[in-house]
């Protein structure tokens, strides 16, 4: 796989960019593997050996963090991962296992975002975060390096409007320090598949050129904060879906991908080896997906060796469904190619190996890079329902005989605005810019913020045609199946999340857009009364 080195050049035209991407190669199974599975009780509990190595051809260790003291990576569990060497084991795989590729990642949902926000806006942070990244390399053995900020520019999760540009910046710097090294290293980047996140934090096109591999979070589509019950990682749309969900399915999500200027030779489809649970309403008879649940509950009971509301490993599901006389019913979405299951008031979406069957056949017709499984330790590794890692064994069986070949792009060049900028100098804070699309500041005191719970929260994206809409008053706020509704306060506007508005703020010295639905110049406004606005 090839890989840009030093500086991109932004004046070519993006089509000829995709053009030079890889010729045919092998796919990819990359197996996510959670350390923390190892203090799991029981059977549950999980170790490097357990991971099938033979099936795997990238394995990723999660995680480790971000310093926001010396802004140099964190070692999370200094004592697993080093004095009980775990990481010398998990790369000393590659000794039995020879086509192996070993990574770490960096992140997660519970690292936050604040801190690599803070990180990518100074390049002497970018600098000291990428040195020790480097060194750990080096004294590790490992092969690449996986980004799992969540998410550039989510300001639900502490991001800020410049993140696109410098997160941009940050994988840049990387690749440049990992060619460098001259060690073939290679740099993946787990990502979300909601059009808002992909519009607020990452310059897709330029990103994709830059990395080795998307690996597309295809998964915790639906959840509890969604206020019903459903399959979390439907493969195609359902009659029921509405509103943000219309899209919010696996054959839409890595199509946005593509879209937005991915090569389908770059993105790899995540598959989860779990489920989403939830407690549905008492009196509640409807048991099919979209049915009303006890919000309240925070998702079904919690499994017996996960330990976690509103979430159950493949391992525990299906122990579930062979105990004699278990009362749970099992059915399947035909629609979205996914099963579910339901007894008294719980409801569980997962999958299975019939559901990934058709994922696999979706993936091949698709010429994706492969598949990633989060995480590997979920799947049944003991074989207490029979044969051992059954979802594994069948995403293994279903890649055999794959090649991935590029596909033919005729992408439309980008304008010039909605490209990243030049590398800024070292001086680190710099003038805003403005970038489509708008990035919100936190919301006012007056505003409710969602819970966020799950891997991402959903959205749709911004109309494709522009349409003015007309602002209103802070009092007057109704999303009607909207997704960003302008304040007659130049610099504010409203994201709709799941109908609910969440008022947002332009960064320093900018106005919203309501026509281009971005933050932009005063001097470009389409609203007589923004044009004059010198200080927001």
């Amino acid at each position: 796989m090839t890989s840009s080195t030093g500086k991109l050049l932004f004046s070519l035209p993006v089509f000829l960019i995709l053009l030079a991407y890889g010729a045919t190669e092998t796919p990819r199974l990359v197996c996510y593997f959670s350390n923390w599975a190892i203090y799991r009780p029981d059977i549950g509990s999980y170790g490097i050996n357990d991971i099938p190595a033979d099936m795997c051809t990238h394995i990723i260790y999660s995680f480790i963090g971000l310093s926001n003291v010396t802004w140099e990576r964190l070692i999370l569990d200094e004592e697993l991962d080093v004095e009980k060497g775990g990481f010398d084991k998990f790369v000393a795989l590659k000794k039995k296992y020879p086509h192996l590729k070993t990574q770490v990642a960096i992140g997660g949902w519970a690292e936050g975002g604040k801190k690599y926000s803070e990180m990518v806006r100074m390049k002497a942070r970018r600098d000291s975060l990428i040195r020790s990244i480097v060194a750990l390399m080096n004294q590790y053995g490992f092969d690449g390096f996986d980004l799992d900020w969540e998410y550039p520019a989510a300001t639900d999760r502490g991001g800020t409007f410049s993140d696109k540009n410098n997160f941009f910046y940050f994988v840049e710097e990387l690749r440049t320090a990992f060619d460098k090294a001259g060690k073939g290293w290679e740099i993946t980047m787990a990502v979300p598949m909601a059009p808002f996140r992909l519009n607020e934090g990452y310059h897709v096109p330029e990103l994709c050129e830059l990395v080795n591999a998307i690996h597309v979070m295809s998964y915790d589509l639906r959840g509890n904060w969604a206020g019903f019950a459903d399959v979390h990682s439907p493969l195609y749309r359902r009659p029921h879906d509405q509103y943000a969900y219309e899209k919010l399915n696996v054959h839409d999500g890595l199509q946005l991908w593509e879209d937005k200027g991915c090569p389908a030779n770059k993105l790899v489809v995540g598959i989860p080896l779990y489920g989403r649970t939830f407690t549905l309403s008492q009196g509640n008879n409807n048991k099919k997906p979209g049915t009303y649940i006890n919000k309240e509950a925070g998702g079904g009971a919690p499994g017996k060796y996960t330990g976690a509301k509103g979430f159950l490993a493949y391992y525990e599901i299906c122990m579930e469904l062979q105990k004699p006389d278990n009362g749970w019913t099992k059915e399947y979405d035909q629609a979205g190619k996914v099963p579910y299951m339901y007894k008294d008031t719980q409801w569980v979406g997962y999958e299975d190996a019939d559901s990934i069957v058709y994922k696999m056949k979706f993936l091949k017709e698709k010429k994706y890079l492969g598949a990633m499984v989060w995480a590997v330790d979920m799947d049944d590794f003991r074989g207490l329902c029979g044969p051992v890692n059954p979802l594994m064994t069948t995403i293994y069986n279903c890649l055999k005989g794959y090649t991935v070949t590029p596909k033919n792009y005729k992408t439309t060049p980008r304008p010039e605005w909605d490209r990243p900028p030049s590398t800024p100098a070292s001086t680190g804070e710099n003038k805003p810019k403005p970038t489509k699309p708008t990035e919100p500041t936190k919301p006012t005191e007056s505003t409710k913020i969602p819970e966020w719970t799950t891997e991402w929260t959903t959205e749709t994206s911004r109309p494709t045609t522009p349409t003015t809409l007309k602002p209103i008053d802070d009092d007057e706020v109704a999303c009607n199946g909207q997704n960003i509704i302008p304040s007659k306060d130049c610099a504010t506007y409203y994201i709709c999340d799941h109908g609910k508005p969440i008022k947002a703020r332009c960064a320093p010295g900018l106005i919203y857009h309501s026509s281009k639905f971005i933050c932009d110049w005063p001097a470009n406004a389409d609203r007589e009364e923004c044009r004059h606005v010198r200080s927001i």
